[in-house]
């Protein structure tokens, strides 16, 4: 008897182990599906709307931007380094001239320093008011 008592327990244990095994299996599988359900109902953004594409450029601090990514070629206070002096810009190139050099760039300057849409235009329009 103490035999066959010793089988019911290894019985036991195995089927306590298959239940705990499908039990995760199943947890798993319904985080999954929930993770599934959720990414149709509110699908990853692309494109500008993924990058910030809503913000608005008046809540950009478009100096800051500015300091961050170009001051290293066009200085603090844009007064030009390797890059050209910007403190009168404004004076020869419209917001919308400036931001398709930051686009697409222009002479040593590379294309995209800046890839945000709304950094792009408050910066843009920042250095257009330096007449």
């Amino acid at each position: 008897m103490a035999g066959s008592n010793k089988k019911d327990m290894n019985q036991n244990d195995v089927i306590d182990s298959a239940k705990a095994f499908f039990t995760s299996f199943g947890i798993l599988f319904l985080v999954f599906l929930i993770a599934l359900v959720g990414s149709i109902i509110f699908p990853p953004k692309h494109g500008e709307e993924a990058n910030g594409g809503g913000a608005p450029t008046a809540q950009i601090d478009a100096a800051a931007v500015f300091k961050q990514n170009c001051a290293s070629c066009h200085g603090q206070n844009l007064e030009g380094i390797a890059g050209p002096n910007l403190t009168k810009v404004g004076a020869t190139h419209s917001a919308e001239d400036i931001a398709k050099i930051i686009k697409e760039g222009k002479g040593g300057m590379p294309a995209g320093m800046l890839k945000k849409q709304p950094e792009i235009q408050a910066v843009a329009q920042w250095l257009s008011e330096k007449k």
